[in-house]
């Protein structure tokens, strides 16, 4: 059976190095594919010199990396704010992702359903309403651009599990658009990772690998947690998924940790090397 082909998130380096200098220490660490979290310090659009907006940078193309997606964390975004200005905000800021796609030559973008209030959330209808809107019109710029936009499972959305992103993508309607399943997510919010990749099946294009146990949501070191990654490896296979997983791992110590996770994931069939 083939190797299930394997890349990086950034996220454990995204205060310690830019995102250049973090995919260079990465390339010494024998790692060739990556995700960038765009997080300001680390690597934010409207911080990048213009050569860098118009050309994929030295840094990437002289280095041999591949950039396989560019993922924008939840904190400071939501596509279904009830606030419009909170929902152009964001609009704006993956308006951004997708046209440096484009330039980079990066695939995927990844987005995060919007988050919802605890307390009183806003009427299901709305939410849909306002998501939808916002996705839609970001997969048109994609397919122009020559991306796509991959909604990700999220505890704290209002699609947490693989149901809920079935109904959402349904109602959407528009092959444009595809998931990001996360393991780790979909362990924490209530449901068997297994299943939930098997129920999204054909929708799915990328995979996040991390651990988490069920009662603090994590992304730790694969090997850490409760996840059971012979099964997502199982089902994996099952849908006929060929893609790549990344490890979107946060650490204190991620040299160590994203290189024992990627050993432990070879024992289940991830590639372990480059030539694996």
């Amino acid at each position: 059976m083939k190797k299930l082909p394997i890349a990086v998130n950034t996220y454990s380096y995204i205060y310690r190095l830019s995102a250049p200098d973090s995919v260079h220490h990465l390339l010494g660490l024998g790692f060739k594919r990556f995700e960038l979290l765009f997080n300001a310090g680390h690597i934010w659009v409207s911080d990048l010199e213009p050569s860098s907006r118009n050309a994929p940078p030295t840094w990437l193309t002289n280095e041999g990396a591949e950039i396989v997606s560019f993922n924008l964390p939840i904190m400071d975004h939501n596509l279904t704010s009830p606030n419009p200005d909170t929902r152009l905000f964001t609009y704006e800021r993956f308006l951004e992702l997708i046209e440096l796609a484009s330039v980079w030559s990066v695939p995927y973008v990844v987005l995060v359903p919007g988050k919802v209030s605890p307390l009183l959330p806003a009427p299901a209808t709305s939410l849909l309403g306002w998501f939808i809107d916002g996705v839609s019109a970001l997969a048109e710029v994609a397919s122009q651009c020559g991306t796509k936009i991959l909604i990700e499972n999220v505890p704290a959305t209002f699609a947490p599990l693989a149901s809920d992103l079935t109904k959402v993508l349904e109602k959407l309607n528009d092959n444009r658009v595809g998931v990001v399943y996360d393991v780790a997510n979909g362990l924490f919010a209530g449901e068997d990772p297994a299943a939930g990749l098997k129920l999204l099946g054909d929708w799915i294009e990328l995979i996040h690998l991390s651990d988490t146990g069920k009662n603090l949501w994590r992304h730790d070191p694969v090997g850490t947690g409760e996840v059971d990654f012979r099964s997502v490896a199982e089902a994996i296979h099952s849908i006929g998924f060929s893609g790549q997983s990344v490890m979107e791992i946060i650490s204190s110590n991620p040299d160590h940790d994203l290189l024992e996770s990627r050993r432990l994931l070879a024992q289940w069939g991830w590639q372990e090397s480059e030539e694996g």
